[in-house]
């Protein structure tokens, strides 16, 4: 294999007023082991890709470590900076879908917000005690009937009145202000759609840059919080573009007859074993080895992994629909791409005579299908539980629930205390360390983007032309 390696890891930021850089920083210090200086060493470098001013590229080379592994193979780290478009945010847009998790049962509350959920209605509660038995059960409103009645409207709307007042005002700006750019990325209404639309559109274009650019060999996504929202729409939106080149590449042309991808087969039996309760490790390496199937062949996908901390989605069937019978249904016309694939068709005509699920023939080979993505790219979560539903991060869970068995959920359960603070610790995923180095979430982000990849990863032809860089 190749010295020349060269992989790209872009680095998605989460909700809140986020400042340029701040989160690529926070996360090379994570993500990047310390070297035989003693810390991880990279140069700052402009980013060519982007017409971004305050953008920068980091460029980390290749670690060698003895006469054996190495560290890391050559990477340049990228931020995908989208704050400053999500414009005209309003604190009545959390409303809708503040009101819509409130009105439901508790098991149908996202599991870290249901102490949360429960105060809020134990206030309530406690409102319409207060009228109809407590301290101001002594107004006079006539009629009995009347007064218990005027109790409970009474009493639940001014404790629903002052609680939202609490959640607006002195709740800290971070919590309510940075939920708001989750409802607002995800709102369907006409008001949010050029933000949505400038957002996905402005990834696409950094994405796009990279595969166009000749310089990579491989991109790994990290993102943090909404975020993970922001790359799982990019990778969707771009697989689905670029599968006209993916078929094209599998095409028979002249003399050659074309070629289905090497690894399908064993990709769509370790996919079909998961059902049966197979190893997701197993699945990941036939992930693996299905990519580089495909660029045997040239198809032009870099995407290895996609790496997600603290992120929402754990309750997408509540912010991308309004339950969980509207979520499976955008997943069963493949809308919401999951990992492993849905089916393509509900046929069985699948090489292992079990339900295709994202292959079709094209003239005798094999393709994968627009719904598919997650047939190549490797998808590891991150979190920290919440003990008791507070405790913890309130905003990140477990996602393969909803999004397949063959997500990689890691539930870190160290970092204590940090991890441990109510709510902020959503903020913490890149500033924690730990002594216990393989129950940190360091350890954890480290395994997911596996970035010694010089043993498995071959340099393209492009690389050769590419301009070089100082090392």
């Amino acid at each position: 294999m190749s010295e020349k390696v060269r992989q790209a890891v872009v680095v998605i930021h989460g909700m809140g007023e986020q400042r340029p850089l701040d989160t690529l920083n926070g996360f090379i210090d994570a993500a990047l082991p310390p070297t035989s200086r003693g810390k991880p060493f990279f140069y700052s470098r402009p980013d060519r890709i982007t017409d971004s001013y305050e953008s920068r590229r980091y460029l980390a080379p290749r670690e060698p470590l003895g006469s054996g592994p190495e560290l890391y193979a050559q990477t340049e780290f990228f931020e995908y900076h989208w704050a400053h478009l999500m414009k005209g945010n309003r604190l009545d847009d959390l409303w809708p879908t503040l009101r819509r998790m409130l009105l439901q049962l508790p098991r149908a509350v996202p599991a870290n917000l249901r102490l949360v959920w429960a105060s809020f209605w134990l206030l309530v509660l406690w409102g319409v005690w207060a009228w109809l038995w407590g301290p101001l059960s002594e107004v006079d409103v006539g009629d009995l009937s009347v007064s218990k009645v005027v109790g409970v409207l009474v009493g639940g709307g001014v404790t629903i009145g002052v609680l939202t007042y609490v959640v607006a005002r002195v709740l800290p700006s971070w919590i309510t202000g940075s939920f708001v750019d989750v409802v607002r990325y995800l709102d369907t209404s006409p008001r949010s759609y050029e933000v949505r639309r400038e957002i996905r559109k402005g990834i696409l274009e950094l994405l796009r840059g990279l595969h166009d650019s000749g310089r990579y060999q491989r991109i790994v996504i990290v993102a943090h919080s909404l975020g993970s929202y922001i790359a799982y729409d990019a990778i969707s939106y771009l697989w689905g573009q670029m599968n006209r080149s993916r078929t094209e590449a599998g095409t028979s042309t002249g003399d050659d007859p074309g070629r289905s991808p090497r690894g399908l087969r064993e990709l769509e039996q370790a996919a079909s074993d998961l059902n049966g309760g197979g190893d997701v490790e197993a699945f990941r390496a036939a992930q693996r080895e299905l990519w580089l199937g495909l660029h045997e062949r040239g198809d032009p996908w870099l995407i290895t992994d996609f790496v997600s901390l603290g992120s929402p989605m754990y309750f997408a069937d509540q912010l991308y629909t309004k339950n969980r019978r509207q979520f499976d249904e955008r997943v069963e016309k493949r809308e919401l791409p999951t990992c492993p694939p849905r089916s393509e068709l509900a046929v069985g005509n699948n090489i292992n005579k079990t339900s295709l699920w994202y292959s079709w023939n094209n003239g005798g080979v094999r393709d994968l299908y627009h719904g598919a993505p997650f047939a190549v790219v490797r998808w590891t979560n991150i979190w920290f539980p919440s003990r008791f539903g507070f405790f913890g991060d309130w905003f990140g869970g477990s996602l393969a629930p909803l999004f397949g068995r063959g997500i990689k959920d890691v539930a870190v359960v160290g970092n204590r205390p940090g991890r441990l603070i109510p709510a902020y610790a959503h903020a913490l995923y890149f500033r924690l360390d730990g002594s216990k180095e393989a129950d940190t979430v360091r350890y954890g982000l480290r395994d997911a983007i596996d970035l010694a990849s010089t043993s498995w990863l071959t340099a393209t032809p492009k690389l050769a032309h590419a301009e070089a860089e100082p090392s």
